[in-house]
């Protein structure tokens, strides 16, 4: 937008994302200076009538639109006679905004997605982000120009390639760069659950989406919590196995993907299953297996070639255009290349943890509030923690040595440090947390900081990479609103977690499965880092373009933390 040569740089930046959307692209010109493009996975209405952009029938609106509406078929027997060019859900919310308008279409809609809708008529052009940020939207704003894509490779033609300061202390902090930063300046994620709008050379942001005025209904009784998680859940899973595509299912062996997977039998859908080697590590396989076993699931078991440690880590900078220290994502990546062109959709657990409360930290924050609460009532004070202190409690590098690594380096880019505190400060929904008890507060933190900004990223890009979409049924924005109103005791008590899934599906899972500790899905750094990565690390480390003292101490994930922005910062050539 806001550029004569808008035509074609569309064309090039629709090249770069073909790896995204293998099975066609198209542009659509809506000015002298407008352009929009598209690079198309097919997965629903594999014909032509589903190619994109889409104008709508009135030829007002114009759609470009990444990821999934999953209830269109309810949404499109609820707008009457209308005739039909195609059977897709593009269409389906393309008329839906024409018909009701943008907010009412947008909070009738489940699905995950990022889309742009261009108004020919107010010239106005609205860039949109699903509820839990699983598709991505980055955009570029300079003056009047403006440039959106689904990958900041692809704006590469827009940027200097000059590193944004409080990006990367924050990078340094979390190991990953929430939204709204982004890495290059001049540059900004749009986050989940907003909405940009742009007219005139100029853009506004809001929120679209607000949770905390969710007014869940949770039953009384347990009977009744376990019928309504089994209702929502079955829901979620029965509208993510809509597809013209194979699908299959991500076994691991936990509780999350197995409830995915016995939801998806009880409604008669027979996906191939699979379960992922990594590392020779086989310690999920025996319980994927019995799963599998138990509902009679084609199940098959996919050993992840091995490849040089230093080779995956460029691979992975290389596909995560921001510097991304996740160790999973190589993981990640080497599943999605192994399964590229058997399968487009992949069900998966993502989301459990955070919706049911399943990592360990939660049995301790769950503790320290039980006693917390006994002091209360001997009249002791009960202080509440800050998101801002549960956040920088578990930061790779704190705020002062975020300072120290950054000093002289960032003297002439107005670094001022404490970029981590502002971000948590600016965020409308970390502001909006609701009260109660400390693990409710963890829980919405986690949601809308690491679960809409890292686990996202990680699993959109990497299955992106290869043309792939991942679908989980945990990230349904009912769910989420749902289990927020649930009483903590559902969730934690003791040692015991995820208690009332766990109670609703004990009959469909395996008893071990159920009583299962949860395990992780992660690289061995620490092997690596000191055996055959150290060559790279010597080559890498220290950064240049970071104050060196910390670096020559950091171990670890610390280490690796800065061997990724290392390696990702000569690959894109970024600079002061």
């Amino acid at each position: 937008m806001g550029r004569r040569d808008a035509n074609q740089q569309v064309l090039q930046m629709t090249a770069v994302l073909a790896h995204r959307g293998p099975d066609g692209a198209g542009v659509f010109r809506a000015g002298p200076e407008a352009a929009l493009g598209h690079a198309r996975l097919a997965v629903v209405d594999l014909s032509e009538a589903g190619a994109q952009p889409m104008t709508s029938r009135d030829g007002r609106w114009t759609m470009v639109l990444n990821g999934e509406i999953f209830n269109y078929r309810e949404l499109r027997k609820g707008m009457g006679r209308i005739s039909w060019r195609s059977t897709t859900d593009t269409e389906v919310l393309l008329e839906a905004c024409a018909a009701w308008g943008i907010e009412q279409a947008l909070h009738r809609s489940i699905g995950m997605f990022a889309f742009a809708l261009w108004d020919a008529r107010e010239k106005e052009l609205t860039l949109v982000r699903d509820r839990m940020g699983e598709k991505p939207l980055v955009y570029f704003e300079q003056g009047s120009t403006l440039a959106f894509a689904s990958e900041l490779k692809a704006l590469r033609g827009f940027h200097d390639g000059r590193l944004d300061a409080a990006a990367v202390e924050v990078y340094l902090a979390l190991g990953y760069i929430p939204a709204p930063l982004a890495i290059f300046r001049n540059v900004r994620k749009l986050s989940a659950g907003h909405r940009l709008r742009w007219k005139n050379g100029k853009s506004t942001v809001e929120r679209w989406w607000f949770p905390e005025r969710s007014r869940s209904v949770v039953e009384r009784t347990p009977a009744g919590r376990i019928e309504q998680v089994r209702s929502l859940l079955g829901d979620a899973v029965r509208l993510r196995l809509q597809a013209d595509v194979p699908l299959a299912v991500a076994l691991s062996g936990g509780v999350d993907s197995s409830v995915v997977a016995a939801e998806a039998v009880n409604q008669n859908a027979r996906l191939d299953a699979f379960t992922v080697i990594a590392e020779g590590d086989e310690t999920d396989l025996p319980y994927a297996s019995s799963m599998a076993r138990r509902h009679g699931l084609a199940h098959e078991v996919v050993r992840l070639p091995a490849i040089a440690p230093a080779r995956r880590v460029l691979q992975a900078v290389e596909h995560y255009d921001e510097p991304f220290a996740d160790s999973s994502a190589l993981c990640s990546l080497d599943l999605a290349r192994t399964l590229a062109g058997r399968y487009k959709v992949i069900l998966n657990g993502d989301g459990g943890d955070e919706a049911f409360a399943g990592y360990r930290s939660y049995t301790r924050i769950a503790m320290k509030q039980a006693i917390k609460t006994a002091a209360a009532v001997v009249g002791m004070v009960d202080g509440n923690g800050r998101t801002s202190v549960y956040v920088q409690s578990r930061a790779l590098f704190r705020q002062h040595e975020c300072s120290e690594l950054m000093r002289s380096k960032v003297m002439n880019v107005h670094a001022s440090g404490g970029a981590l505190p502002r971000l948590l400060a600016a965020d409308e929904y970390l502001r909006a947390l609701p009260g109660g008890s400390a693990l409710k507060r963890a829980l919405w933190t986690d949601r809308h900081l690491h679960l809409a900004n890292g686990l996202t990223h990680k699993t959109d890009m990497a299955l992106g990479a290869y043309g792939l979409e991942g679908r989980a049924p945990f990230l349904d924005h009912r769910i989420l609103e749902w289990t927020q109103a649930l009483p903590s005791r559902d969730l934690v008590h003791g040692q015991e977690r995820k208690i009332l899934l766990r109670k609703a599906y004990r009959a469909e899972l395996p008893q071990e499965i159920i009583t299962r500790p949860k395990h992780g899905f992660g690289a061995p750094i620490g092997a690596w880092l000191d055996g055959p990565l150290r060559e790279m690390v010597q080559d890498s480390l220290p950064c240049s373009l970071l104050d060196a003292a910390l670096q020559k101490t950091a171990r670890g994930q610390r280490q690796w933390t800065l061997l990724m922005f290392a390696r990702w910062a000569a690959k894109w050539r970024a600079t002061w």
